[in-house]
């Protein structure tokens, strides 16, 4: 991190313990370390993107002589405070506050007292499952608005999940929330106290129905346990509940100890719920996945995409016709097999489409791009879905990596609802084992985050840019590109 530096600046104040100096007053000297980017405004020269320490320098005399305080461990406490609080762009201050005045009977040149304040960035889980639920979760993120003390960064949907512990009561509605605090952790664990008997919280049973829950999960990388706080929060990495929520707002936050991401902690769990649920086979579709042949793609093509993709979306099917001739295009369909047996199965003229995938293929790199996935109508909301893509992450086994894209949830002016869709399509395929990298890409006017299912690349989310347009300059001529394809972060 950068510093801008203010050295012995002159301040005549009336702090101390004797009432002699509080009347007659004596010279302080500060010093200010404050921790800043300054790249922008060095880049720019532009005074506006950075902290102008001349105004620094007025702010800390008129606060210090503004105020009369016993102690300069308090002149020092406030005054860094008032800084962080007055310039957003300073991440951090050391701040000395020397008084070479004070009342000692023996030679000394000066006595000081130096400390370092600063934002600390925190994520935090959040629940209800007592009454207006929803209200009472907003209602913490309002409060937590109101401190001049925390920042609200972020704030994660709000979901609906079972309860923990084995305590029979409602269903929870939980989110997570990211924040950046100069609380300690135990003030900041004070407050949210705070916040939760505010709105009714009463600590009856251990697992038990509470209004409003507020729990610290991290705290940059502090780790610590006393009676009353534990950081990172005890079995947070076995938590579907804590993890989900938190991995839409800090997908690639890693936990100190485990030094496994969110999202990596997250699929953990989801693929471990996916082979649960596998295994009981009236909650999840008995399906088999199958490469089929040009002539049954096109089938499904005519079939069903027209009433699963809008018609803007399709591309036109000599297109993929012309990939496939190229041996850049496959088509995988997942059925619904009637057999009793998988293995005994005869014959599959019988069985019934229930999902298929259209896969874009650039076989220099072994990478592949989900380019159409759909499950069909009278099979949505019953699990066909995470079983077909846990059957093509076997099926494509050999290949390093398959990207997906997923449209932005991160645009400004998209409706709430919106936002909502797109982020449970990227909790879906999160779930099945996709990552969420940096890139975001335009295409065709559709603005894009790129997510990647490592397969035999440990390291897929490495070169995606790279491996992107590779698969797009299979799809689109040079010209389609240069005018319709854009990458606008990496």
């Amino acid at each position: 991190m950068d510093q801008i530096i203010i050295e012995n600046l002159q301040v005549y104040a009336h702090h101390g313990v004797y009432q002699e100096e509080n009347e007659k007053g004596q010279n302080f000297y500060i010093n200010a370390i404050m921790e800043t980017d300054t790249r922008n405004a060095g880049t720019l020269d532009e005074l506006d993107l950075s902290t102008n320490y001349g105004e620094v320098c007025t702010f800390l005399n008129n606060y210090i002589t503004g105020h009369i305080y016993k102690l300069i461990e308090t002149v020092a406490e406030k005054t860094a405070e008032a800084v962080l609080l007055r310039f957003p762009l300073v991440r951090r201050i050391t701040l000395e506050v020397r008084k070479p005045e004070a009342p000692i009977i023996l030679p000394f040149e000066s006595v000081s007292v130096k400390i370092t304040r600063g934002w600390h960035r925190v994520y935090l889980s959040c629940g209800s499952n007592m009454g207006e639920k929803k209200a009472y979760l907003n209602g913490a993120v309002q409060a937590l608005r109101a401190d001049t003390k925390c920042r609200v960064l972020r704030v994660s949907d709000w979901i609906v999940t079972k309860p923990y512990g084995g305590v029979e009561q409602d269903d929870f509605l939980n989110g997570a929330i990211a924040l950046e605090t100069l609380y300690t952790p135990e003030m900041l664990l004070e407050k949210l106290h705070e916040i939760e008997y505010s709105h009714g919280r009463e600590r009856k049973v251990h697992w038990g129905p509470r209004t409003l829950d507020l729990d610290i999960l991290l705290y940059e990388n502090c780790v610590m346990c006393t009676d009353d706080l534990t950081i990172p929060h005890v079995d947070m990495h076995n938590r579907r509940f804590v993890l989900e929520p938190l991995a839409q707002i800090a997908p690639y936050e890693r936990h100190p100890l485990i030094g496994q991401t969110v999202v990596q902690m997250y699929e953990a769990i989801a693929c471990k719920d996916i082979k649960s649920r596998s295994e009981e086979k009236r909650s999840v579709p008995k399906i088999y996945a199958k490469k089929v042949s040009l002539e049954t793609a096109h089938e499904i093509y005519k079939t069903y995409m027209k009433t699963d993709f809008p018609p803007e979306e399709i591309k036109p099917f000599a297109v993929i016709e012309k990939m496939w001739k190229q041996d850049s295009y496959y088509v995988y369909a997942f059925y619904e097999d009637k057999a009793e047996d998988l293995d005994e199965r005869a014959d599959d003229s019988q069985d019934v489409l229930c999902a298929y995938a259209f896969l874009l293929a650039d076989n220099k790199k072994r990478t592949l791009l989900l380019d159409y996935f759909a499950v069909c109508e009278d099979r949505r909301g019953e699990g066909y879905g995470s079983r077909a893509l846990l059957l093509l992450r076997e099926a494509c086994a050999d290949w390093n990596a398959l990207l997906v894209e997923v449209e932005n949830d991160e645009l400004p002016d998209i409706e709430e609802e919106t936002r909502h869709i797109r982020r449970r399509r990227i909790a879906f395929y999160t779930e099945a084992g996709c990552r969420m990298t940096d890139v975001r890409s335009l295409l065709w006017d559709v603005n894009y985050r790129i997510m990647v299912m490592p397969l035999m690349d440990e390291h897929a989310e490495e070169c995606i840019v790279e491996k992107l347009c590779a698969l797009y300059g299979g799809m689109y001529n040079k010209r389609e590109l240069q005018k319709h394809f854009a990458i606008l972060s990496e």
